[in-house]
């Protein structure tokens, strides 16, 4: 008898893979789809947060080309040597973190020390504590939103795989990513991974060179390496995570990806699908842990660690559950100059998706939900249209391809209405076509000039574009038309400091301050912007012997901060570790 179909996702954690990495998997997983994969068997390739072509598919040739394509990864290969060879050199994510947001002394004691023996010379020009704080506060911030990357792309499949039917194998292939202070995005991952039926089986691409020789991590249990360590490995804490709480099972310390593969084919053609009532009959949302166990002899258990408390209809019917993690490459907000790293991304959702604020005036502000905004533009008034209704329609039910195909139609006709054209804006913007969501808000933005957030979501569509000249322009309109708005300043000050211009930046947060005394924001990004600049300015005076340069710097961005912390608001933790900084030297 043939075998039943099967429905398998290869993943390609391209934040996490090197090149060599990339390499060996992307060989691996074309070799399995054209010797190993069932005629029938349906498969799908994801790589940089979106699956090939938009589809899953039993066309075997498409889905090896899908693999043979994905990219060269990032920077995790520039982000390791940085990390280790250049100056200061930091041993490893764990000794970051214990700096960056630990602010641990004795740790950033023994990184200045060693500062100072790789380089006295470098020491004597730069304050080593200084260096060092700022060197792990940049890598803590690159490692943290890769790592968010990571589980976005882990949450989105999930979402989507949840609106098919039957079990699901994923092969997740990477070098690993640092779950630590992530422990709420993994359980949100893994939990929606359980409410899918998928089963992530991880595959650590750097192959024997994470330990002593060895094989399969999965028995007696998938999260123990097969051989001692030689120091503890951070990056492997998130790929074990995310198969042990899957039911599927990790694979390190292995070169032959094919033999990994086989294993994960064996493993997933047998396993046994058991349900359960809970006591607990409060659907929360909340991640519950679960476990597992039988009393027959010389057996051995692996299943899932959890679930997330959702009501059963909602894990019935087939649609998606509002993301908890933000999505791939999701933008840091313009009015956000953040300290150490960017604030939780979790918090910091796009501009179109920000809860709904309206003004005293009545008027929506920006970063608000995409129905407000097309409400507020006048869609409950007549003219829209069917082709309109049938886009927007498309857009509320998560549709975003649909809908832009239907809004575009729409948004050619002589009298189609602003907020047409606002929505077709949304839906390229969710498929990261930022420049046919930047073309469409323009029109708005010419057709209802005095329709402030239009402003904020077109510098937005710019900015992920890295044009930082047309992010300013269109923000220095908004600053002509509201004079007193701060977040119009706080967004052109991160601009300009994208753009190094870090006495306007001074002067823009400067002024959000005076036309917003009581938003720690404001504060907040003034102080950033003076913290900086004292530290450019520092130069090391061998007569005195000490490091000298503008105090004045300093002492406005203490006091900024102080400001912040005594306005209060989410921003009291960055202040904080900003003063404990300043107060180093």
């Amino acid at each position: 008898m043939a075998p039943s179909p099967s429905l398998w996702v290869f993943l390609f954690d391209t934040d996490h893979l090197s090149p060599a990495g990339l390499t060996h998997s992307r060989d691996a997983v074309i070799k399995f789809i054209a010797e190993k994969l069932h005629r029938g068997d349906i498969g799908g390739v994801v790589a940089e947060g979106k699956l090939a072509n938009n589809r899953m598919t039993s066309d075997h040739d498409e889905l090896k080309a899908a693999a043979a394509a994905v990219k060269q990864p990032g920077s995790l290969r520039s982000r390791q040597l940085e990390m280790t060879r250049e100056w200061p050199r930091l041993q490893d994510e764990l000794e970051i973190i214990r700096i960056a947001v630990d602010r641990d002394k004795e740790t950033l004691q023994r990184a200045s020390i060693r500062a100072c023996s790789d380089d006295p010379d470098e020491c004597k020009r730069v304050p080593p504590d200084l260096a060092v704080v700022e060197k792990a506060d940049r890598l803590y911030g690159d490692i943290r939103r890769a790592a968010l990357n990571t589980l976005a792309s882990v949450e989105a499949l999930s979402n989507g795989l949840a609106r098919m039917e039957g079990p699901k194998t994923v092969v997740f292939l990477s070098e690993g990513f640092v779950a630590e202070r992530l422990e709420a995005s993994m359980r949100a991952a893994v939990g929606d991974a359980a409410r899918a039926g998928a089963h992530f089986y991880t595959i650590d691409a750097r192959g024997l060179n994470t330990g002593a020789l060895a094989t399969l991590v999965d028995r007696p249990y998938a999260e123990n390496s097969a051989g001692p360590a030689s120091h503890f490995d951070t990056q492997a804490d998130g790929i074990n995570s995310l198969a042990v709480d899957t039911g599927g099972f990790a694979i390190r310390n292995e070169n032959n990806l094919a033999r990994a593969l086989d294993q994960i084919q064996q493993d997933a053609g047998v396993y046994y699908v058991v349900s359960y009532t809970p006591s607990n009959a409060a659907f929360d949302g909340k991640y519950r842990r679960i476990d597992v166990n039988v009393d027959r002899t010389g057996v051995k258990v692996r299943a899932r660690r959890g679930y997330l408390a959702l009501p059963p209809a909602a894990l019935l019917r087939p649609v998606a559950i509002r993301s908890t993690i933000p999505p791939p490459d999701l933008p840091v907000s313009p009015g956000l100059l953040a300290l150490p790293d960017p604030v939780d991304l979790t918090d910091n959702v796009p501009l179109v998706a920000r809860a709904a604020t309206p003004t005293a005036g009545g008027a929506v502000r920006a970063r608000i939900d995409g129905g407000a905004m097309v409400a507020a533009l006048g869609r409950n008034e007549a003219g829209g249209g069917s082709a309109a209704e049938t886009g927007w329609a498309a857009y509320q039910r998560g549709d975003v391809v649909a809908a832009a195909a239907h809004l575009a139609v729409a948004a050619n006709a002589p009298d189609a209405r602003p907020w047409v054209r606002y929505a077709l804006g949304l839906a390229e913007f969710a498929q990261q076509r930022y420049a046919e969501a930047a073309a469409a808000w323009e029109r708005v933005v010419r057709d209802a000039p005095d329709f402030e957030p239009t402003y904020f979501s077109l510098a937005d569509a710019y900015g992920l574009q890295k044009d930082n000249g047309a992010t300013l322009k269109v923000l220095r309109e908004a600053q002509r038309r509201w004079p007193e708005d701060p977040e119009v300043y706080d967004a052109i000050g991160v601009i300009q400091i994208k753009r190094g211009a870090l006495d306007a930046a001074v002067d823009s947060f400067d002024q959000a301050t005076k036309v917003a005394a009581t938003d720690a924001l404001g504060w907040f990004n003034l102080g950033r912007a003076l913290q900086m600049r004292w530290v450019k300015s520092q130069r090391y005076d061998r007569e005195s012997q000490r490091w000298i340069g503008p105090g004045d710097d300093r002492k406005r961005a203490v006091d900024a901060y102080q400001k912040c912390l005594d306005i209060g608001g989410p921003y009291d933790a960055q202040a904080r570790q900003a003063l404990s900084a300043l107060a180093w030297r």
